[in-house]
Order: structure tokens, then C-alpha cells, then sequence
């Protein structure tokens, strides 16, 4: 039986180089230091320590997503959690990894991001 291939709206970008940070606040806590993992369109995965991610949850609002890097749109985002990994019951160091989807994104800042994506696969 063939595997089907997961298949996204938007293509996606590895961002584990280092140059893509990533803030953002969410059950009113702000969390500085978290790493970008890979970027669409339409979402993001981020790595965030454990010990900041205690209380996040699939489902929580981000309120407001902040995307460092100098190619990208540095305005605030909201998202939704759609996925976390590595969250696990007496897991007390490292990172998880967290799914977002972008939410209220304009069409011309999605744009953007989208462009930046393919220039940026173009380069592989």
C-alpha cells in the first residue's frame, strides 16, 4: 500500500539555520527565546523550551507572534496551536515543538511570507 504524501497549502520552509527567531505571548506570558523550525504561508513551527511551554496547550490563542527575521513582515500575528511535540509527562529539559497557524493574516502580509519561502527554497 502506497503511502499518501502529507499535502500543505502553502510550500514550507526549514528555518533550523539559526537566523529565524521568533517571540510571542500567549495566557499572558511572554515568551522571548523561542526558535523558528519551519515556515509557510500559513503557519509556523517554533522550538520552545519546556520549561516555557508548561502551559500551552493544542488549541491556545497566541496573541501576539512576532517573526525575527530581516526578510520577514515584523508585524504581530495571532495563531492557534494546532500541534505540540515533545511535550511529555516528566520531561523536564529540552525543547517542544509547536505548530501555529497563522490567524487574521492580510493577503498582502501572507504574500510576503510566501515569496520569502520560494526565494528561499529557490536558493536549496
Amino acid at each position: 500500500m502506497a503511502i499518501e504524501q502529507e499535502k500543505r497549502k502553502y510550500p514550507r520552509l526549514s528555518t533550523t539555520s539559526g537566523a529565524y527567531g521568533v517571540r510571542f505571548r500567549t495566557k499572558g506570558v511572554d515568551i522571548l527565546d523561542g526558535r523558528m523550525s519551519d515556515l509557510s504561508a500559513g503557519g509556523c513551527g517554533l522550538e520552545v523550551q519546556i520549561q516555557e511551554a508548561a502551559h500551552l496547550e493544542v488549541g491556545d490563542f497566541v496573541e501576539f507572534l512576532v517573526l525575527d527575521h530581516p526578510d520577514l513582515p515584523y508585524v504581530p500575528f495571532t495563531a492557534s496551536i494546532l500541534r505540540m511535540l515533545g511535550k511529555v509527562a516528566g520531561k523536564t529539559s529540552g525543547y517542544v515543538l509547536i505548530g501555529v497557524e497563522f490567524q487574521d493574516i492580510t493577503p498582502f502580509v501572507r504574500g510576503l511570507i510566501a515569496q520569502h519561502v520560494v526565494a528561499e527554497l529557490d536558493r536549496e
